[in-house]
């Protein structure tokens, strides 16, 4: 049997993260070229350590958007978090690493009642994680006493420290979490499930298979990285606000998008959701180091959102045209 050639090129661009990669090499060059502070090492490090703590998030968030939903619930999910592990410490009772534990657990039971509210009592999912939202920042407000609180040393740990003294963990963190949704996207039958739901819900269903939990998986799993996502943000900013993490949810969303993944659910890109949070945190660098005031910065990054959207519309709309231009050619050599 012969072997079809097909051009390297042309199966690179094919690639969903093809885009968002070539954009970070276009604007890592011309930051490099007109900002010569850009390069410095501890800029490097700062912008992967910036970046992981979204990375993480839309990492869980991919698998949500692939069945076809949404969590708008994620940044109030790592706040709730914070709250948490500061109250459990506080205690002095348990160790450390359980109060991790917890905290990722409880991230992850969020996400079964999120995936819950959308798949059993049939919620959309836009109203079933905004009052998740709602709930989680009451409930992180009650355990902070609506003030700002130190975050204790211990639980910085992860968030604040770097491997053999170089790499930061949250980059780490990050990587290690990019290659897990790899493996479980592309190479486990929950994977090729998750794709099957968000491509069709109906034909998932006559074929089988149990949509109800494997939505409610893909929550979860996207439950437990806000969590994680939180542990990463008490442990390097040190310190936890009542408004910390709000917005987040947009700006992990729009890295998702733009990384390749489509709102409509069905097809995926977790390396494109990675390197969309680092093409983010590159412009976000750079307005910065052009003194371009904050409040222009969430502008840029609303913009972004909606440019992310609007090409994922026009290529859904781009696709469906194509399919149906196909079925009609089929009928009328049929007739």
């Amino acid at each position: 049997m012969e072997r079809t050639y097909q051009n390297p090129l042309k199966r690179f661009l094919s690639e969903q993260w093809a885009a968002a990669l070539i954009g970070n090499l276009l604007l890592f060059l011309i930051l490099a070229v007109s900002q010569p502070a850009f390069l410095q090492a501890s800029n490097i490090m700062n912008i992967l350590c910036q970046c992981s703590l979204f990375g993480i998030m839309a990492i869980g968030m991919t698998f949500v958007i692939s069945t076809g939903g949404i969590d708008i619930s994620v940044g109030m999910n790592a706040l709730f978090t914070m709250a948490l592990m500061y109250r459990l410490n506080s205690f002095g009772v348990l160790p450390v690493w359980a109060v991790f534990i917890i905290a990722l657990a409880v991230g992850g039971l969020i996400g079964l009642l999120n995936g819950f509210m959308a798949s059993v009592l049939n919620f959309p999912d836009m109203i079933a994680t905004l009052a998740t939202m709602s709930i989680l920042r009451g409930a992180a407000y009650l355990l902070l006493d609506n003030a700002q609180k130190f975050v204790q040393t211990p639980l910085r740990v992860i968030g604040n420290s770097r491997l053999f003294g170089l790499i930061p963990t949250p980059t780490i963190l990050m990587l290690a979490i990019t290659a897990a949704g790899i493996l479980v996207l592309r190479y486990t039958r929950f994977g090729r499930y998750v794709l099957a739901v968000g491509g069709n819900r109906n034909s998932a269903v006559f074929s089988g298979l149990n949509v109800t939990r494997i939505r409610i998986g893909a929550y979860a799993i996207c439950g437990a990285c806000a969590a994680l996502g939180g542990i990463v943000y008490a442990g390097r900013i040190g310190s936890i606000a009542p408004n910390s993490c709000m917005g987040y949810e947009f700006t992990v969303i729009t890295a998702v998008v733009l990384g390749g993944t489509k709102m409509s659910g069905g097809k995926s890109s977790v390396i494109g959701s990675a390197l969309g949070c680092i093409f983010l945190y590159l412009i976000e660098n750079a307005m910065t180091m052009l003194n371009i005031s904050s409040y222009y910065q969430v502008f840029a990054r609303a913009l972004m959102m909606l440019c992310a959207i609007a090409i994922d519309t026009a290529t859904t709309m781009r696709a469906g045209a194509v399919m149906t231009r196909e079925r009609r050619a089929r009928f009328l050599e049929g007739a």
